[in-house]
Formats: C-alpha cells, structure tokens, sequence
C-alpha cells in the first residue's frame, strides 16, 4: 500500500496529486505516479490520447501537462521562447481550469514571475500608448469646443501626467508589475491563512496571481480591453487559487473579493493622503 511520505496516511490508487490527509503536494515530495494510458480520473485527464508509457510519445502541443508537472513557459528551452509563451497563455485563457490544475506549486517563484513580466508589460506597454492617443484626442477637442469649466475639471485627472507619466510607465513598468504581484499575492495569502485555506503555501498563491498576468493581454484591444482584462482576471484567480489550494471555488471567491477590497482600501487611503498634503 502507498503512503504518503509526509502523513503516512494510506494513498488511493491511483494516487492523486494532493494527500487527501494532510494536502502534501506528491508531485514535489515525490510520490506521485501518473495514471496508466487511458485512465480518465476526475477533473479531465488524462491530455488527448492519453499518457505517454515510458519511452512512449509526448502528449500533443497544447495540452497542460500532467499534475505536478511543469507548464510549458517552464519547458521554453525544449519548445523554445514564443512558442513556450503562446503555449501558456493559450492554455491560461482557454483552459484555465486544466492548466492550473496540472500546474506545480513548487519549482520557485523566478519562471512565473518572469513570464508575468513580458505579458503584463505588453499590457502596459498598449494601454499606456492608447492612453497617450486619448488625452491627445480629448485635450484638443475640449480646447476647441470649449467645455464647461466644471466639466473640465472633472475630466483633468484624465488629462494630466504627460510625457513624464508615460516615461515612468514605460521604463519602470516592470518594476511596479513584480512589486504589484508580490503585494497582491501577499494579501490574498494572508486572507487564504485567515480561511484556513493557504496550507499550500505561499508559492502556490503567487504563481496562480503570475500566470494570471496573462489577461493584461486584453488591454491591446481599445476603450474596452482594460475592463475585459479585470473580469477576466477575477475569475481566473479564482479558478487559479480553487485548483492550486485544493479550495471550494467560493472560498476562493471570498478570498479574491476579500483582497480586492483589502487593495481597494488601500488605494483610497494613499490618495487620501496625497490630497491632504
């Protein structure tokens, strides 16, 4: 009989990828065995046609891989750089609930961050350029029609920041995209250890907030992407933390809704202050 390496609580056969005793991660401490070929358990596995036998053919392109496993971002010196990313954030928006299930919460926070680096700049990088347009467009057609000076006042935060603004953006944005990732990992850890729900760690929260990044990808689409970008990025934390923390998808909900406000509140407070000086 199988036990757990961590517990010793006996282990279903086949094994699954968290102890149903203790939630040790097997993957990591290594008593994990994939399924035979063929075996479907619950939550979608195996990939299409099934696990590879050893010395066997690798799963298709495109499918996440097996529980515990890397994901193909972390793979990116055998599939190479572009076809590593496009992998990964195909299977992030598309199956969501599959890669983040089938993603390790183990291995290091230096790959994830990295792959939240380039698309949460590339998101930066458009809505700064589409931010730039519209405060060109919108400053000359105030000028020319002459609004209202209330109504110019309620638009000026809109217009200022100038080039200046765009500079910082541009050249520290990955700066504020890792410090944006490690205090919202932090704070949505610190309400899942409220919960009794983040015993898998602080990794397993930051890379489910990394890979998450992917959805910064909308804001290349103009006026509406940023706002598609922020559902969209709920709903996959929430999927994230529910598969990765072994959570209801409701307790991860609260968690998610809880760090927003946590976040939410901070922000209010800081311009507080910045208005009061």
């Amino acid at each position: 009989m199988t036990e757990c390496p961590h517990c010793h609580a006996p282990l279903p056969q086949p094994p699954e990828r968290f102890c149903p005793s203790c939630g040790t991660d097997l993957a990591a401490a290594g008593g994990f065995e994939a399924p035979p070929p063929g075996y479907p358990p619950p939550g979608g596995y195996p990939p299409p046609g099934g696990y590879a036998p050893p010395g066997g053919d690798p799963p298709p392109p495109g499918s996440p891989p097996p529980p515990g496993g890397q994901t193909p971002w972390e793979r990116r010196r055998e599939l190479g750089l572009v076809n590593a990313l496009v992998e990964t954030t195909k299977l992030v928006l598309s199956r969501p609930t599959e890669f983040f299930r089938a993603m390790s919460i183990a291995g290091g926070v230096g790959e994830p961050l990295l792959y939240a680096l380039i698309v949460g700049y590339v998101g930066l990088f458009a809505s700064t350029v589409y931010n730039i347009v519209f405060r060109s467009v919108l400053g000359a057609s105030l000028s020319q029609i002459g609004m209202a000076p209330d109504v110019e006042r309620a638009l000026a935060p809109l217009l200022r920041g100038g080039m200046a603004g765009v500079i910082v953006n541009l050249i520290f944005g990955p700066v504020f995209i890792a410090i944006g990732l490690f205090i919202g990992s932090g704070i949505l850890h610190l309400i899942l250890l409220v919960l009794a729900s983040g015993g898998r760690g602080f990794e397993a929260t930051f890379r489910v907030a990394a890979y998450t990044e992917a959805a910064a990808l909308f804001n290349v689409v103009p006026l509406c992407g940023g706002l598609i970008g922020a559902v969209f990025a709920i709903v996959l934390l929430v999927i994230g933390l529910s598969e990765a923390h072994g959570i209801t998808r409701g307790r991860a909900a609260a968690v998610v809704v809880g760090g927003a406000f946590l976040i939410g509140m901070m922000g209010g407070l800081a311009g507080l202050g910045h208005i009061n000086r």
